[in-house]
């Protein structure tokens, strides 16, 4: 797998892509229509070795207790939304 990317927020705009023919055009255009070179594309696991996922601390709305989840976690997967408890 190949990772498409926005080099000053790595984790919050990133787009997978089967090929790193695909990954290079997606970078290349999205370059293009950004006036400015702000996208890159890497291999996964390169992505993942050079711009590691953090974690954050959240307050569980059930027990009131601080917990650690990925920054990445979906909004409907994070215990600290009430969409999370009322699904």
């Amino acid at each position: 797998m190949y990772i498409v990317f926005h080099t000053e927020f790595p984790h919050q705009d990133k787009r997978y892509f089967r090929t790193a023919a695909g990954a290079k055009r997606s970078a290349t255009c999205s370059n293009r229509n950004a006036g400015k070179p702000v996208y890159n594309w890497a291999e996964e696991s390169w992505f993942l070795l050079k711009h590691p996922l953090g974690m954050k601390t959240v307050k569980n709305l059930m027990t009131g207790k601080d917990i650690q989840i990925a920054q990445d976690t979906p909004y409907c997967c994070d215990p600290s939304q009430e969409r999370y408890w009322s699904m």
